[in-house]
């Protein structure tokens, strides 16, 4: 009897040290994680090739190596996470950039905004995902000439993999400057510019391609033009996108690599230039003939590039001064090439007093005015 009592008093004991070490076990934690569950983790953390049978790319997303090189405005993936949550790290193509000229990026857990700042170092975001087949997407909200971001690793844990979303009936390439960047979206009337304060999403371009349910890309430039960019001495400069055009990169240290066009087959272009070249050519006749010709061979690249497309050159109201040019080029190319598919388009932005951004920038209200028309414009095109 005596010997039995012991025995129960050493299970007894041993029982309350187990159930010590237990509780030990689950309130010691580290970061978000339980340590009792650490093993679980490790046996179902898988981190995946940054390809196309992992992630869909969205806009001018280049694959380079081990990595992916994120510089054009809108840039980014998309992918479905089946698992309990995800990870995705981003490294700044180059660290050492001013504050005001850091890469800015968003992440949206099935559209809802998770996490939004300019990357100055290398740093891994992690996303809880609420169900099996939550949508995950990065997006580049600044321009490709300040700085670009890189993707280097995508992960997730819960023992099922990461799968790209479908791709969308409907392409539309944006070609443009500032205004299409997303200039001051996210700033007030003054200050200087800063890609704080750029944003993508909410540019008329994100947002047409968002009411049309149709995936994108985007080429644009602060500055940059047709003939020449902004200039305020006179002169010609040589800020003209389709120097950029058929890249994949800008400012990286890869300018070489360029963009294949086959791999995005476009079904409309709308190309937004010319605020910029009319502060060279809008005071002469001289000056609206260069532009006019450079336009006419701008078309010739463009269709180039984009055999199937329809091709939209629209102007808004920020300096319209040069619609008439683009008119007389949209004539002059049709005539010359019998391309029927190319037309000139106004867009009123209707830039208001209390919607307008740094440097006199259309603001998120303005864009949106404008999605609303182009929207309806290119959902017309289907008609023809």
């Amino acid at each position: 009897m005596k010997k039995l009592k012991i025995l129960c008093a050493f299970l007894l004991s041993v029982l309350v040290f187990l159930s010590v070490i237990l509780a030990y076990l689950i309130i010691n934690r580290e970061g978000n994680s339980v340590e009792i569950f650490k093993y679980y983790e490790k046996a179902s953390y898988r981190e995946y090739d940054l390809n196309e049978n992992h992630l869909k790319f969205i806009g001018r997303s280049a694959a380079s190596e081990d990595e992916i090189i994120l510089s054009a405005s809108g840039s980014g993936v998309e992918f479905i996470c089946k698992g309990d949550y995800a990870e995705i790290t981003l490294a700044p193509e180059n660290p050492y950039v001013s504050s005001s000229h850091r890469p800015r990026v968003a992440i949206y857990s099935d559209g809802n905004l998770v996490a939004m700042e300019c990357i100055s170092e290398e740093k891994t975001y992690r996303i809880n995902t609420e169900y099996s087949g939550t949508v995950i997407t990065l997006v580049k909200l600044s321009e490709a000439m300040y700085s670009s971001v890189k993707l280097t690793k995508a992960a997730s844990y819960g023992m099922k993999d990461i799968e790209p979303t479908e791709e969308k009936k409907l392409k539309i390439e944006f070609i443009g400057d500032s205004i299409t960047c997303g200039y001051g979206t996210d700033g007030g009337a003054y200050g200087s510019f800063s890609t704080q304060t750029e944003n993508f999403t909410k540019t008329y371009a994100y947002l047409t391609a968002e009411k049309l349910d149709a995936d994108y890309s985007a080429v644009c430039y602060s500055g940059y033009g047709v003939l020449t960019g902004y200039t305020e001495n006179g002169k010609i400069n040589d800020k003209v996108v389709m120097n950029e055009y058929e890249k994949a990169c800008h400012l990286t240290g890869q300018e070489d690599l360029l963009w294949d066009f086959s791999k995005e087959i476009n079904n409309v272009v709308v190309i937004n230039l010319g605020t910029n070249d009319a502060s060279y050519c809008s005071g002469s006749s001289y000056g609206k003939q260069l532009f006019t010709d450079a336009y006419v061979q701008m078309l010739r690249t463009v269709r180039e590039k984009n055999p199937y497309a329809y091709i939209l050159c629209i102007l808004g109201d920020m300096n319209n001064s040069l619609y008439p040019s683009i008119e007389n080029a949209v004539s002059q190319y049709s005539q010359q090439t019998a391309d029927s598919r190319v037309e000139a388009f106004s867009v009123d932005f209707r830039m208001g007093e209390n919607d307008i951004v740094i440097d006199g920038h259309p603001g998120p209200l303005s864009n949106l005015c404008a999605a609303e028309v182009l929207t309806e414009k290119i959902k017309s095109l289907s008609e023809r």
